[in-house]
């Protein structure tokens, strides 16, 4: 981004970014480490923000002195610094009449309007001054509101007589609040779609200068707009709320750090105030839910490219800075600022579940509350693991609340929070350790299920007046036909304990590569027969649950139900998978066996049983290792080790006589040849997006095993 270079005063609260580096892709270890290593990178704090300037015919008696208005004063929006930028946007802030000139061309033989004076006061047609309120705004906003954002459809402003702010200078004396609701709706559509439009553009390298120019209006805080925007959370309208904050969570996204503190604090200040209603606290959490799960991501292919604006003589500004849309410091200033309100915070939402069942504007409050929580600790934000830390305490405090009289929409938001923090497919599995807030919330699961009937608390049948649809909820339903089982609240509830138990084992393992168990090698071999008996206990009664509850044969092995009970769910599929291998290979460490568990996890029946799902189809498969929604390569690779390892119980497994065996064992391997072959053809064109050189040697080694094999 082309910016003056300038003294930030608050470079000093940027938290530290955390970035993901990838392995070496040369890597040909027999199981590369997946895990993204976090890198630290300083944020530079002049990247952060749009670096506006007061423009020199603005009355400063008009605009509130706060901190960002005494910042910026007497700075400069863009530092011309390059030839394009000279020949556009410099010539514009130092001579419109030259701009004017520039753009006013003919198109299609139709004149173009030339590109506004940035000077708010030459909007305003003075007959309008003595106005009322109503009539300004009935008379001007339907025009110029509708015109602005016909413009910004379009992706370009140039040639647009009016700014974004022209309907509250028109009339000083009105204020949003004071607005038709309609009207104040349209204005905050334009809004958002301004900072669409700004961080999309801004994404490309090139931004239309007239949208550079407003953006620099609405984060400049002119007429304290800001202030003005937050005080529609007083609205009951539930429109402009989500709206208004929804506009406010954009602004922060795009003026990144370089925002006046104190309104922070007056959207954090909301979730801890006393007597504060649901609906304002359910505004805040919108806003900074927003923005932690804002994703810098690139432009899909498959969208238009820039050059297809329709405006040909749009004057647009390059941007240089391949940082100024990472949202990285902001994301970190909020969750440093939310951290010191966390626990009262905490406490509020435990008395809303606690209190006697919730409903309406509270369970809307608790639900976002929930969703914000595991959006800050999901790894997909990349937020810096330090400042997420703090926001592990008091789980365990959440799973003490689960009870049959919860509301199943709690339940099942609860459940995903914790299935986030368990979150064993993407990083767990692949650590040495287990981090201790994790594996805390994975024993008191467990604990739970054993000794306190967890499962039979899940609320998940209801009345059969009522049939449950995953999306929408439980409603109401005369078709006796209609189903009254939720089943994603059961597959949450299942994937939940299958992760806590694999947490659970790996943990135990980990303790047993411990050099300092010494003498104590006994003791640690009894407490591993306790530990997997206990996780035996805990699997039969998901067993048994899951048969209850769903139309299983009740002699359907349990690896063959859980694949059947996520067959729709391919991310839950898969996780599932491998916390049961998992689980299979800590089971018989150091001879910890029960032939009942070991029949209950065998791995082979699960990889056939998936295998059936997928219509054996190579290409599915081949899917799940080229894109990242799941955890498949994992999987794959785990499972091929195994495999490989234990090539004699593979075989046995496929089918139960020989001609059986014969039939499944060749419809197992055909898929994996298959399977190599295509990897093999795309990794000679150089297509494969990385290195699969281990899945292709173990692939290779399996079917050399089935070529020897008496059975082939």
């Amino acid at each position: 981004m082309v910016l003056r270079q300038r003294e930030n005063k608050m470079s000093s609260e940027q938290p530290v970014k955390k970035k993901p580096k990838r392995a070496d892709a040369n890597n040909d270890a027999d199981e590369p480490d997946f895990i993204n290593s976090l890198a630290e990178n300083t944020v530079q704090s002049n990247l952060q923000a749009l670096h506006l300037s007061l423009p020199p015919h603005v009355n400063e008696d008009d605009i509130t002195l706060n901190t960002v208005n005494l910042e910026y004063r007497n700075k400069a929006f863009l530092a011309a610094s390059d030839s394009e930028l000279d020949k556009s946007v410099s010539e514009s802030d130092h001579n419109d009449s030259e701009l004017a000139s520039s753009v006013s061309t003919q198109s299609d033989g139709l004149p173009i309007p030339p590109a506004p004076n940035i000077s708010l006061s030459s909007i305003v047609d003075p007959s309008e001054i003595h106005a009322s309120p109503s009539e300004e705004i009935a008379v001007s906003a339907d025009s110029s509101l509708n015109e602005f954002q016909q413009s910004l459809i379009k992706q370009c402003l140039c040639g647009v007589s009016d700014t974004i702010l022209s309907e509250i200078h028109t009339s000083r004396d009105i204020i949003l609040l004071e607005w038709p609701h309609n009207k104040v709706l349209q204005f905050l559509s334009n809004l958002q779609l301004l900072f669409d439009v700004y961080l999309k553009q801004n994404n490309r390298g090139f931004i239309c200068s007239q949208i550079i120019t407003n953006c620099e209006m609405v984060v400049f805080n002119q007429y304290n707009l800001i202030e003005q925007i937050m005080s529609l959370c007083e609205i009951k309208n539930k429109f402009v709320q989500y709206l208004a904050a929804r506009v406010l969570s954009s602004f922060l996204i795009t003026a990144k750090t370089n925002i006046n503190h104190e309104w922070l604090e007056t959207i954090l200040n909301i979730l801890t105030m006393d007597n504060v209603s649901c609906t304002k606290m359910n505004f805040s959490l919108d806003i900074i839910q927003r923005v932690v799960e804002w994703k810098d991501i690139d432009i899909h292919v498959l969208e238009e490219p820039d050059n297809t604006v329709i405006n040909a003589n749009c004057v647009k500004v390059p941007f240089r800075d391949s940082e100024s849309y990472d949202t990285s410091a902001i994301k970190g200033l909020i969750i440093k600022s939310l951290e010191a309100k966390w626990p009262e915070l905490i406490h509020k939402i435990q008395t809303f579940i606690i209190s006697n069942h919730p409903v309406g504007n509270q369970t809307t409050c608790i639900l976002t509350f929930l969703t914000l929580w595991e959006k800050i600790i999901s790894v997909k934000a990349n937020l810096s693991v330090i400042d997420i830390k703090p926001f592990y305490a008091h789980l365990e405090a959440f799973v003490g609340l689960l009870n049959s009289n919860l509301p199943p929409v709690i339940w099942k938001q609860l459940l995903s929070l914790f299935n986030e923090v368990l979150c064993y497919g993407s990083t767990l599995a692949l650590q040495d350790m287990v981090p201790d807030e994790t594996g805390r919330l994975a024993h008191l699961v467990v604990r739970y299920v054993k000794d306190y009937q967890l499962l039979d608390r899940l609320p998940y049948r209801r009345d059969h007046n009522f049939t449950v649809n995953n999306f929408i909820g439980t409603i109401p339903s005369d078709d006796p036909s209609e189903t009254n089982i939720d089943k994603t609240l059961i597959q949450k509830m299942v994937l939940l304990v299958l992760k806590s138990v694999a947490v659970t084992i790996k943990e135990a393992r980990s303790d047993s590569s411990d050099s300092s168990i010494g003498s104590d090698e006994y003791d640690f071999f009894e407490d591993m027969q306790l530990i997997v008996r206990s996780i035996r206990d805990v699997l039969r009664k998901v067993d048994a649950f899951i048969k209850n509850s769903s139309d299983f044969h009740p002699e359907t092995p349990f690896c063959k139900t859980m694949v059947n009970l996520f067959s729709d769910q391919d991310n839950y599929l898969l996780e599932s998978m491998v916390c049961t291998l998992d689980v299979a290979v800590g089971i018989s460490y150091r001879n910890a066996v029960f032939p009942d568990l070991t029949s209950m996890l065998n791995p082979y029946h699960s990889f056939i049983e998936f295998l059936k799902i997928v219509s054996h189809d190579s290409d599915v498969l081949l899917d799940y290792l080229v894109g990242n929604e799941t955890c498949f390569l994992l999987y794959l690779l785990r499972f091929l080790k195994y495999t490989r390892r234990n090539w004699a119980s593979f075989v046995s497994s496929c089918g139960e006589g020989s001609t059986a065996r014969n039939i499944e064992l060749d419809d197992t391997m055909a898929v994996l040849i298959r399977l190599k072959m295509q990897i093999n053809r795309l990794v000679a064109r150089d297509l494969f997006p990385y290195n699969i050189n281990p899945i292709l040697r173990l692939l290779t080694n399996c079917e050399n095993l089935y070529d020897g094999s008496e059975y082939s």
